[in-house]
């Protein structure tokens, strides 16, 4: 058996992300990301299955990369409520600043339902972030929730919703230029909302 190079791995990865920004994923075959590594096809099967496989891993490495941002953000702040804030402006921050990133794993590349618990839990890294600060909220009787995790949800998701339609020019074109001012006005009701 060949042993593993994390080079190559890396490699593979790195390029194939390239190829991600550049091209749909269906658009995308074994062949091209071997030829953008300069490696064969056999080669990448080494290291993943098939190319959803490849995919999803990127997809994963990319919310490791979001969630860093978000917890450099949120160990800023002083207190509870102003964690919450600064996590959904840290998610809404390196969304703007790798939209091409963020379609991809938020909507364009599938999650593996038939993976193990840990690798799913892997996906809600972020959500999972905001429930913490939220119930730590509550705790404080700062926010009221009778599901955190259900609230959570709804807000990332609905923020997610405002810069997906600035992202796809789908908001009123008045808002297009205006993406901070657009978001923040979402994360202002969304916290208001918890206070009532």
């Amino acid at each position: 058996m060949r042993k593993s190079n994390p080079e190559l791995e890396k490699e593979i990865r790195t390029k194939t992300l390239e190829l991600l920004q550049e091209k749909e994923p269906y658009e995308i075959g074994m062949r091209d990301i071997a030829t953008q590594c300069g490696v064969t096809a056999t080669s990448i099967y080494l290291y993943y299955k098939d190319k959803e496989d490849l995919f999803r891993k990127i997809s994963l490495d990319s919310l490791s990369i979001l969630s860093e941002y978000m917890q450099k953000r949120i160990d800023k702040a002083k207190s509870p409520k102003t964690k919450i804030s600064e996590a959904l402006k840290a998610f809404r921050d390196w969304c703007f600043d790798n939209p091409k990133t963020a379609l991809l794993f938020m909507g364009k590349i599938s999650v593996d339902t038939n993976a193990d618990k840990e690798t799913l839990e892997s996906y809600y890294t972020c959500i999972r972030t905001g429930q913490k600060l939220l119930e730590d909220c509550i705790e404080k009787n700062i926010f009221k929730s009778k599901n955190p995790k259900l609230d959570t949800n709804i807000i990332v998701y609905g923020l997610w919703g405002c810069i997906q339609s600035i992202l796809l020019e789908r908001s009123d074109i008045e808002f297009w230029n205006k993406s901070i001012k657009y978001t923040d006005r979402f994360i202002e009701m969304a916290l208001t909302a918890l206070e009532s």
